[in-house]
Protein backbone atom coordinates (compact mmCIF):
# COMPACT_ATOMS: atom_id res chain seq x y z
CA UNK A 1 0.00 0.00 0.00
CA UNK A 2 1.60 3.48 -0.78
CA UNK A 3 2.22 6.25 2.14
CA UNK A 4 -0.28 9.09 2.20
CA UNK A 5 2.48 11.13 1.71
CA UNK A 6 5.74 10.91 0.52
CA UNK A 7 8.22 13.10 2.24
CA UNK A 8 11.28 14.45 -0.09
CA UNK A 9 14.32 15.72 1.50
CA UNK A 10 16.96 16.65 -1.22
CA UNK A 11 20.96 17.34 -0.27
CA UNK A 12 23.53 16.21 2.21
CA UNK A 13 23.18 14.36 5.49
CA UNK A 14 25.20 17.32 7.05
CA UNK A 15 22.82 19.81 5.56
CA UNK A 16 20.73 21.56 8.65
CA UNK A 17 17.24 21.10 5.86
CA UNK A 18 18.09 17.73 5.49
CA UNK A 19 18.88 16.64 9.23
CA UNK A 20 15.48 18.59 10.18
CA UNK A 21 13.77 16.57 7.49
CA UNK A 22 15.13 13.42 8.41
CA UNK A 23 14.20 13.93 12.12
CA UNK A 24 10.91 15.10 10.91
CA UNK A 25 9.88 12.22 9.25
CA UNK A 26 11.17 9.69 11.76
CA UNK A 27 9.05 11.38 14.61
CA UNK A 28 5.89 11.39 11.80
CA UNK A 29 6.40 7.69 11.75
CA UNK A 30 6.58 7.98 15.24
CA UNK A 31 3.90 9.43 16.17
CA UNK A 32 1.32 7.01 13.56
CA UNK A 33 0.96 9.17 10.64
CA UNK A 34 1.70 7.15 7.32
CA UNK A 35 4.71 8.65 5.46
CA UNK A 36 7.45 7.62 3.60
CA UNK A 37 10.71 9.42 3.46
CA UNK A 38 12.57 9.75 0.66
CA UNK A 39 16.19 11.16 0.49
CA UNK A 40 17.48 12.00 -2.91
CA UNK A 41 20.62 13.54 -4.39
CA UNK A 42 19.04 16.19 -6.23
CA UNK A 43 15.24 16.90 -7.42
CA UNK A 44 15.17 15.16 -10.62
CA UNK A 45 16.48 11.97 -9.18
CA UNK A 46 12.65 10.16 -8.33
CA UNK A 47 10.42 11.71 -10.84
CA UNK A 48 9.28 8.92 -12.07
CA UNK A 49 8.39 7.34 -9.29
CA UNK A 50 6.48 10.50 -7.66
CA UNK A 51 3.70 10.29 -10.56
CA UNK A 52 2.54 7.52 -8.64
CA UNK A 53 3.19 8.28 -5.20
CA UNK A 54 0.08 10.38 -3.95
CA UNK A 55 0.94 13.73 -2.05
CA UNK A 56 4.36 15.06 -1.58
CA UNK A 57 5.89 17.28 0.64
CA UNK A 58 9.35 18.53 0.33
CA UNK A 59 11.94 20.12 2.50
CA UNK A 60 12.75 23.70 0.06
CA UNK A 61 15.23 25.88 0.40
CA UNK A 62 16.93 27.11 -2.80
CA UNK A 63 20.44 25.73 -2.26
CA UNK A 64 19.70 22.31 -2.19
CA UNK A 65 17.49 22.63 -5.47
CA UNK A 66 19.44 24.09 -7.75
CA UNK A 67 22.30 26.25 -8.29
CA UNK A 68 20.47 29.52 -8.86
CA UNK A 69 17.42 30.48 -7.09
CA UNK A 70 15.53 30.65 -10.71
CA UNK A 71 17.11 26.44 -10.82
CA UNK A 72 15.60 25.57 -7.78
CA UNK A 73 12.05 26.89 -8.47
CA UNK A 74 11.86 25.49 -11.92
CA UNK A 75 12.85 22.06 -9.88
CA UNK A 76 10.35 22.73 -7.30
CA UNK A 77 7.54 23.41 -10.30
CA UNK A 78 8.64 20.11 -12.26
CA UNK A 79 7.74 17.65 -9.15
CA UNK A 80 4.39 19.29 -8.78
CA UNK A 81 3.46 18.69 -12.67
CA UNK A 82 4.73 15.14 -12.15
CA UNK A 83 2.95 15.01 -8.59
CA UNK A 84 -0.42 16.51 -9.88
CA UNK A 85 -0.49 14.29 -13.02
CA UNK A 86 -0.67 10.97 -11.20
CA UNK A 87 -3.61 12.49 -8.59
CA UNK A 88 -1.20 14.01 -5.83
CA UNK A 89 -1.22 17.15 -3.87
CA UNK A 90 2.38 18.78 -3.15
CA UNK A 91 2.90 20.77 0.11
CA UNK A 92 6.62 22.47 1.31
CA UNK A 93 8.18 23.59 4.30
CA UNK A 94 10.35 26.38 3.39
CA UNK A 95 13.39 27.77 5.19
CA UNK A 96 16.09 30.10 4.75
CA UNK A 97 13.60 33.07 3.40
CA UNK A 98 14.93 35.81 1.54
CA UNK A 99 15.70 38.76 3.81
CA UNK A 100 16.92 42.30 2.30
CA UNK A 101 20.73 41.42 3.83
CA UNK A 102 20.61 38.78 0.99
CA UNK A 103 21.94 41.78 -0.63
CA UNK A 104 22.42 41.62 -4.66
CA UNK A 105 20.43 38.15 -4.78
CA UNK A 106 17.54 39.04 -3.30
CA UNK A 107 15.17 39.87 -5.70
CA UNK A 108 15.61 36.83 -7.70
CA UNK A 109 15.16 34.59 -4.18
CA UNK A 110 12.26 36.40 -3.52
CA UNK A 111 10.89 35.53 -7.09
CA UNK A 112 12.14 32.02 -6.60
CA UNK A 113 9.88 31.07 -3.21
CA UNK A 114 6.96 33.36 -4.71
CA UNK A 115 7.00 30.48 -7.39
CA UNK A 116 7.60 27.76 -4.90
CA UNK A 117 4.36 28.79 -3.23
CA UNK A 118 2.17 29.58 -5.71
CA UNK A 119 3.16 26.08 -6.35
CA UNK A 120 2.50 24.24 -3.58
CA UNK A 121 -0.54 23.01 -2.04
CA UNK A 122 0.12 24.45 1.33
CA UNK A 123 3.30 26.10 2.78
CA UNK A 124 5.23 25.25 5.91
CA UNK A 125 7.13 27.95 7.70
CA UNK A 126 9.32 28.13 10.71
CA UNK A 127 8.72 31.19 12.21
CA UNK A 128 6.26 34.04 12.23
CA UNK A 129 9.16 36.19 11.21
CA UNK A 130 8.91 33.92 8.23
CA UNK A 131 5.45 34.04 7.36
CA UNK A 132 5.32 37.47 7.56
CA UNK A 133 8.44 37.54 4.61
CA UNK A 134 6.38 35.13 2.78
CA UNK A 135 3.65 37.35 2.92
CA UNK A 136 5.51 40.46 2.06
CA UNK A 137 6.31 38.90 -1.44
CA UNK A 138 2.77 38.29 -2.26
CA UNK A 139 2.24 34.45 -1.30
CA UNK A 140 -1.00 33.35 -0.70
CA UNK A 141 -1.36 34.08 2.95
CA UNK A 142 -4.42 31.45 3.93
CA UNK A 143 -1.92 28.62 2.57
CA UNK A 144 0.57 29.45 4.93
CA UNK A 145 0.93 27.80 8.15
CA UNK A 146 3.81 28.13 10.86
CA UNK A 147 4.97 25.16 12.99
CA UNK A 148 8.26 26.35 14.91
CA UNK A 149 11.40 24.26 14.93
CA UNK A 150 11.03 21.86 17.82
CA UNK A 151 13.16 22.18 21.09
CA UNK A 152 13.75 19.43 23.53
CA UNK A 153 15.54 20.27 26.44
CA UNK A 154 18.44 18.09 28.06
CA UNK A 155 17.82 17.31 31.81
CA UNK A 156 21.66 16.77 32.19
CA UNK A 157 23.25 18.90 35.06
CA UNK A 158 25.93 21.64 33.63
CA UNK A 159 29.08 20.28 33.53
CA UNK A 160 32.16 21.65 34.90
CA UNK A 161 33.38 24.16 32.32
CA UNK A 162 37.72 23.76 32.02
CA UNK A 163 39.86 27.35 31.54
CA UNK A 164 40.84 28.74 29.45
CA UNK A 165 37.36 30.64 28.71
CA UNK A 166 35.66 30.02 25.37
CA UNK A 167 32.88 31.89 23.32
CA UNK A 168 31.27 29.25 21.08
CA UNK A 169 29.63 29.81 18.25
CA UNK A 170 27.86 26.72 16.19
CA UNK A 171 26.90 26.06 12.51
CA UNK A 172 28.02 26.37 9.54
CA UNK A 173 30.58 29.01 9.18
CA UNK A 174 29.99 31.41 6.59
CA UNK A 175 29.88 35.75 5.77
CA UNK A 176 27.53 36.58 8.05
CA UNK A 177 27.01 34.33 10.55
CA UNK A 178 28.73 36.78 13.35
CA UNK A 179 32.16 35.24 13.91
CA UNK A 180 33.92 38.11 13.04
CA UNK A 181 31.19 40.45 15.23
CA UNK A 182 32.69 38.13 17.95
CA UNK A 183 36.18 38.62 17.81
CA UNK A 184 35.65 42.24 17.19
CA UNK A 185 33.03 42.35 20.60
CA UNK A 186 36.31 40.75 22.43
CA UNK A 187 38.60 44.29 22.14
CA UNK A 188 40.19 44.49 25.25
CA UNK A 189 39.03 41.29 27.40
CA UNK A 190 41.34 39.10 28.85
CA UNK A 191 43.46 37.75 25.69
CA UNK A 192 43.18 34.13 27.25
CA UNK A 193 39.59 33.98 25.88
CA UNK A 194 39.22 31.77 23.07
CA UNK A 195 36.70 32.03 19.75
CA UNK A 196 35.70 28.89 19.12
CA UNK A 197 33.90 27.72 15.82
CA UNK A 198 31.81 24.78 16.51
CA UNK A 199 31.14 23.40 13.10
CA UNK A 200 33.02 24.03 9.43
CA UNK A 201 33.09 25.62 6.50
CA UNK A 202 30.12 26.07 4.48
CA UNK A 203 31.10 24.65 0.63
CA UNK A 204 32.94 27.54 -1.47
CA UNK A 205 34.06 29.35 2.31
CA UNK A 206 37.28 27.84 2.82
CA UNK A 207 39.18 31.09 2.94
CA UNK A 208 37.10 32.49 5.69
CA UNK A 209 38.60 30.06 7.84
CA UNK A 210 41.98 32.14 7.54
CA UNK A 211 40.61 35.41 7.28
CA UNK A 212 38.82 34.59 11.09
CA UNK A 213 42.28 33.32 12.33
CA UNK A 214 44.13 36.38 11.15
CA UNK A 215 41.56 38.42 12.39
CA UNK A 216 41.76 37.09 15.50
CA UNK A 217 45.48 36.97 15.94
CA UNK A 218 45.61 40.93 14.97
CA UNK A 219 43.71 41.23 18.19
CA UNK A 220 46.43 39.21 20.49
CA UNK A 221 43.47 36.19 20.37
CA UNK A 222 43.26 32.66 19.66
CA UNK A 223 40.14 31.68 17.29
CA UNK A 224 40.09 27.61 16.39
CA UNK A 225 37.85 25.68 14.46
CA UNK A 226 36.67 22.00 15.72
CA UNK A 227 35.06 21.08 12.29
CA UNK A 228 32.56 18.85 11.40
CA UNK A 229 31.06 16.50 14.85
CA UNK A 230 29.28 13.66 14.35
CA UNK A 231 25.80 13.80 15.96
CA UNK A 232 26.71 12.17 19.18
CA UNK A 233 29.57 14.77 19.88
CA UNK A 234 27.56 17.86 19.21
CA UNK A 235 25.85 18.11 22.80
CA UNK A 236 28.72 17.92 25.00
CA UNK A 237 30.97 20.25 22.68
CA UNK A 238 27.92 22.99 22.94
CA UNK A 239 28.02 22.30 26.52
CA UNK A 240 31.78 22.64 27.11
CA UNK A 241 32.01 26.51 25.99
CA UNK A 242 32.08 29.01 28.58
CA UNK A 243 29.73 31.24 26.69
CA UNK A 244 27.16 30.30 23.63
CA UNK A 245 26.85 33.08 21.31
CA UNK A 246 24.30 32.98 18.52
CA UNK A 247 25.43 36.29 16.73
CA UNK A 248 23.77 35.73 13.12
CA UNK A 249 21.57 39.28 12.98
CA UNK A 250 19.56 37.98 9.91
CA UNK A 251 18.33 35.08 10.56
CA UNK A 252 14.71 33.63 9.91
CA UNK A 253 14.69 30.83 11.74
CA UNK A 254 17.38 28.98 13.17
CA UNK A 255 18.55 25.11 13.79
CA UNK A 256 21.90 26.42 15.63
CA UNK A 257 20.05 28.39 18.21
CA UNK A 258 17.89 25.81 18.92
CA UNK A 259 20.34 23.30 19.55
CA UNK A 260 22.09 25.61 22.56
CA UNK A 261 18.47 25.18 23.92
CA UNK A 262 18.71 21.90 23.32
CA UNK A 263 22.23 20.95 25.31
CA UNK A 264 20.38 22.93 28.11
CA UNK A 265 22.14 26.17 27.39
CA UNK A 266 21.01 29.92 27.23
CA UNK A 267 22.71 31.28 24.18
CA UNK A 268 23.60 35.15 23.80
CA UNK A 269 21.55 36.09 20.63
CA UNK A 270 20.67 39.85 18.94
CA UNK A 271 17.34 41.18 19.74
CA UNK A 272 15.46 40.84 16.62
CA UNK A 273 11.71 40.22 15.19
CA UNK A 274 12.78 36.08 15.31
CA UNK A 275 14.24 35.95 18.45
CA UNK A 276 11.68 37.74 20.39
CA UNK A 277 9.09 35.69 19.05
CA UNK A 278 11.25 32.55 20.53
CA UNK A 279 11.19 34.59 23.69
CA UNK A 280 7.33 35.82 23.76
CA UNK A 281 6.98 31.43 22.86
CA UNK A 282 10.04 30.65 25.79
CA UNK A 283 10.17 33.36 27.90
CA UNK A 284 13.82 33.90 29.35
CA UNK A 285 15.24 31.09 27.45
CA UNK A 286 17.67 33.68 25.75
CA UNK A 287 19.99 36.21 26.72
CA UNK A 288 18.90 38.67 24.31
CA UNK A 289 20.84 41.81 23.49
CA UNK A 290 20.73 45.13 21.31
CA UNK A 291 21.41 44.33 17.71
CA UNK A 292 24.67 46.61 17.69
CA UNK A 293 28.29 46.59 18.46
CA UNK A 294 28.20 48.11 22.11
CA UNK A 295 25.17 45.27 22.30
CA UNK A 296 27.48 42.58 21.88
CA UNK A 297 30.22 43.53 23.70
CA UNK A 298 28.38 44.34 26.26
CA UNK A 299 26.29 41.17 26.70
CA UNK A 300 29.55 39.14 26.16
CA UNK A 301 31.56 40.74 29.16
CA UNK A 302 28.29 40.27 31.51
CA UNK A 303 28.58 36.48 30.46
CA UNK A 304 32.03 36.02 31.03
CA UNK A 305 32.04 37.37 34.27
CA UNK A 306 29.10 35.52 35.48
CA UNK A 307 28.63 32.49 32.99
CA UNK A 308 26.46 30.16 35.59
CA UNK A 309 23.67 32.50 33.86
CA UNK A 310 24.60 30.83 30.38
CA UNK A 311 22.67 27.48 31.70
CA UNK A 312 18.86 27.21 31.65
CA UNK A 313 17.34 26.48 35.04
CA UNK A 314 17.03 22.80 35.79
CA UNK A 315 13.41 21.56 34.57
CA UNK A 316 13.22 24.23 31.88
CA UNK A 317 10.94 22.69 28.80
CA UNK A 318 10.55 24.51 25.58
CA UNK A 319 7.88 24.85 23.60
CA UNK A 320 7.16 23.03 20.85
CA UNK A 321 9.00 19.42 21.40
CA UNK A 322 9.61 17.42 19.11
CA UNK A 323 5.96 15.21 19.82
CA UNK A 324 4.31 18.43 19.32
CA UNK A 325 5.60 19.39 16.12
CA UNK A 326 4.96 16.36 14.76
CA UNK A 327 1.31 16.46 15.61
CA UNK A 328 0.65 19.91 14.42
CA UNK A 329 2.69 19.01 11.31
CA UNK A 330 0.51 15.42 11.00
CA UNK A 331 -2.37 17.91 11.20
CA UNK A 332 -1.70 20.19 8.25
CA UNK A 333 -0.50 17.21 6.02
CA UNK A 334 -3.36 15.02 7.03
CA UNK A 335 -6.07 17.93 5.69
CA UNK A 336 -3.83 19.16 2.78
CA UNK A 337 -3.16 15.61 1.02
CA UNK A 338 -7.06 13.88 2.18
Amino acid sequence: MKPAVTHLVVGPRRHGVVRFGVDLGNALRDSGFDISTVCAAGAADFLPEWARTGGVHLQFTDRLFGSTPEEAAEAVVAVAGVVRSGGGRVTATLHDLPQPSDGANHRRRVAAYRRVADAADGIVVSSEHERSLLIESGAPADRVEVVPLPIDVSSAPAPVVPAPPTVGIFGFVYPGKGHAEVIDALTGSDPGIEVLAIGEPSAGHDDLIEELHARSARRGRRFALTGHLPDDAVTEALRRVTVPVAPHRHISASGSLNSWLAAGRRPLAPSNRYTREIDVRNPGVLSLYPDTADGLRESLARALAEPRHTWLTAGTVCTPTRDEAAARYAELLGRWHR
